[in-house]
């Protein structure tokens, strides 16, 4: 099922009359429509417009007018507050008080189903008219007409075919119990268990009337008193979805407020500032550790490293005296003037022995003669003078101190390194001392930000008490549910039924029990099907991530992600832009599981994505989305490289205008016949 065509008559920014025509061409292969247009121009208009057509006026159309809260029927229609209600504000000055929507959708026989929704506003009346016409058939008004309606497009279905992508990330968790039901429903589960609640309802009866008057009318009571349990439980789960909206908005007010912090001091975020003071930790270390092996050099051989010269003079004096040839001769005289000195203290001994003295006396005749015949001559006058092995020694440890050697290279780098540490770390002190420097226009205004967040982060602290307190209340409410429905099945217990009940009671017993193995058995199919469906169409639009390795759907159809290892990735540490992603699939794969031929809505179809996962939207997910697919994108987000991706699959373009803001027009855009089908 397709538009043929879509008219909007004085609804919201649409002032007059104005159509679109989506006329399919004769064996025509294009299936995308784009109607473009600024923020402001009627794309949301033309969105909520169809939201109405098929459902009326929703709750979630209510609550579209402010986060957190909904608003009744009749003020929606007729406008209140700062609400403007359904019909344009320049017909209502005009005193024009009637407004409609006229869709012409042509089924798989490609025959023509026309539905029309009107209002007449006049004298407060906010009721709406409904009249389709079908082929071969009267036209259908009313509760008749809500009913077809409500076969050819339920209303939970509404959230997966008409959305904006921007508020579709909810479904990246899919947890909640609704949305959870309306998958189900989507995916023809529900029924089976629609039908198991009547049966239990049915069966609930049959056991009453056999019960005996004093265990009916405890039964009475208890059922009374479980049916306030279940209202007085489902007023806290209002109240809890309505604290934990406020808690989102005041979490996006909290954000938006120290980004302006962020802007207006220039020094980033506290997690910059963090990590700037960690840095200048760590340059404070380097310095320090460099500075000590500086001071030590200096204790130990940095005048060596640093008078090259001198090193270069000593190495050649210890050369040269290493290899002098009288340095030599000096050593073996005294090695011979030893040996002979000593000749007179080692036997053997001659016959007659010299006496003391007379040893004495030869000795200095030796060493003096000896000592006349050394030819170093005027060497003894010099600085110092040493034998060979300790000349080269020496020679050898100056070796390492030449200029060639470039010695002092490692104290010069380890200066410099301490200097640019020290400069660094006056950058990083420039930084941390922005906010000090700022004007004091800007100071007050930082001053007024920070009150601004500590009042919200005190809101805040008591919203998430309030919604802890509300989750507990209803746990105790549970529990108390539970009891009573204990208490009914005891009370039931004790009833003596009548053999015909008993045999009624026992074939829905057994209908239950087939119903349920009918259930589980159909749920893990689609399961099956939707899991391995939102894994292959996840990869394909998110084919940058690495984050997320796989997507399981448990039997109750909750969503976890897991990473490489198979740990879980919480929804926490995934970008608005990643769940936008992951919802998107999440719809692809329903649709495809569903098998239903719906036309497929989409505003802000980019949203927060990035380039590459655009294209990834534009080339696999948007000309595979449906057989008809209507995206409203602004031109920022559908600019002329990226309409080429679409432009094999284009059908129709329109161009919404809207000058004065409350009367817009449509503009049909030609579209080119010479397209390439790839």
């Amino acid at each position: 099922m397709i538009f043929k065509s879509i008219t909007l008559n004085n609804l919201f920014s649409y002032y007059g009359t104005h159509e679109f025509d989506f006329s399919p061409e004769p064996g025509g292969q294009r299936n995308i429509v784009i109607i473009m247009g600024r923020n402001g121009f009627g794309k949301t208009s033309f969105l909520n417009s169809l939201k109405l057509l098929f459902g009326g006026v929703t709750k979630d159309l209510t609550a579209s007018i402010q986060r957190g809260s909904t608003t009744s029927v009749k003020n929606f229609v007729l406008g209140h507050k700062d609400w403007w209600g359904i019909l344009n504000q320049k017909a209502r000055s005009e005193n024009i008080m009637q407004c409609s929507i006229e869709a012409v959708l042509l089924d798989q026989a490609h025959q023509e189903i026309r539905i029309t929704r009107r209002w007449d506003l006049s004298n407060d009346n906010h009721s709406d008219q409904l009249v389709i016409n079908v082929p071969r058939k009267a036209p259908l008004k009313g509760e008749d007409a809500q009913q077809y309606l409500s076969e050819l497009l339920p209303l939970d279905f509404i959230p997966f075919f008409f959305f904006d992508t921007e508020e579709i990330g909810y479904l990246a968790e899919a947890n909640r119990n609704q949305t959870i039901e309306k998958m189900e429903l989507l995916l023809n589960i529900r029924p089976a268990e629609n039908i198991k609640i009547v049966a239990k309802e049915l069966r609930r009866e049959y056991q009453k009337n056999a019960m005996d008057a004093q265990a009916r009318e405890a039964h009475t009571k208890a059922e009374h008193r479980l049916e306030k349990l279940q209202l007085h439980l489902e007023s806290l789960r209002q109240a809890q979805q309505e604290v934990d909206a406020d808690i989102e908005a005041q979490e996006d007010a909290l954000s938006d407020i120290r980004r302006k912090m962020r802007m207006l001091t220039g020094t980033g975020s506290v997690e910059k500032n963090a990590r700037l003071e960690e840095n200048k930790r760590q340059l404070e270390k380097q310095q320090a550790e460099v500075l000590s092996e500086i001071s030590a050099a200096f204790e130990h051989d940095a005048f060596l490293r640093l008078n090259t010269d001198l090193a270069q003079q000593v190495m050649h004096v210890a050369e040269a005296s290493a290899s002098s040839k009288s340095n030599e001769i000096s050593e073996l005289l005294g090695s011979i003037t030893d040996e002979l000195i000593e000749v007179f203290d080692r036997p053997p001994y001659p016959p007659t022995r010299l006496t003391t003295a007379q040893v004495g006396f030869y000795q200095k005749r030796i060493a003096a003669l000896m000592k006349a015949r050394d030819i170093r001559n005027d060497e003894e006058q010099a600085l110092f003078v040493l034998d060979t092995g300790k000349a080269r020694k020496l020679a050898n440890f100056f070796a390492a101190y030449q200029p060639e050697q470039k010695p002092a290279n490692g104290l010069y780098q380890r200066l410099n390194t301490a200097i640019s540490a020290a400069q660094d770390m006056a950058k990083i002190d420039d930084e941390l001392q922005a906010v000090s420097q700022l004007s004091d226009e800007n100071k007050v205004d930082l001053e007024k930000l920070q009150y601004a967040e500590e009042s919200i982060q005190n809101h805040l602290l008591k919203q998430k008490v309030e919604s802890e307190k509300l989750t507990q209340e209803q746990k105790v409410t549970g529990a108390e549910i539970t009891k009573a429905e204990s208490t009914i099945n005891a009370l039931q217990a004790e009833v003596k039924n009548a053999q015909n009940a008993r045999d009624r009671v026992t074939l829905l017993d057994n209908m239950l029990a087939l119903l349920e193995a009918y259930k589980q058995k159909i749920k893990a199919i689609k399961r099956d099907s939707v899991e391995q469906a939102f894994n292959r169409h996840l990869h394909e639009l998110l084919d940058s991530n690495q984050l997320i390795a796989e997507v399981k759907i448990s039997h109750n159809f909750e969503l976890s992600y897991h990473g490489k290892s198979g740990e879980t990735v919480p929804m926490s540490s995934l970008s608005a832009g990643m769940k936008q992603l992951c919802a998107t699939a999440l719809l692809w794969s329903l649709k495809e599981a569903a098998d239903r031929q719906l036309p497929v809505v989409i505003d802000t179809p980019l949203g927060r994505i990035d380039k590459q996962h655009q294209d990834n939207l534009l080339e696999k997910y948007y000309p595979n989305a449906g057989a008809q697919v209507i995206i409203l994108p602004t031109d920022s987000e559908l600019d002329e490289r990226k309409r080429a991706l679409l432009a094999p699959y284009i059908h129709r373009e329109f161009l919404l205008h809207n000058a004065d803001g409350d009367s817009t027009t449509v503009e049909l855009i030609p579209t080119s016949p010479d397209i390439n089908y790839g």
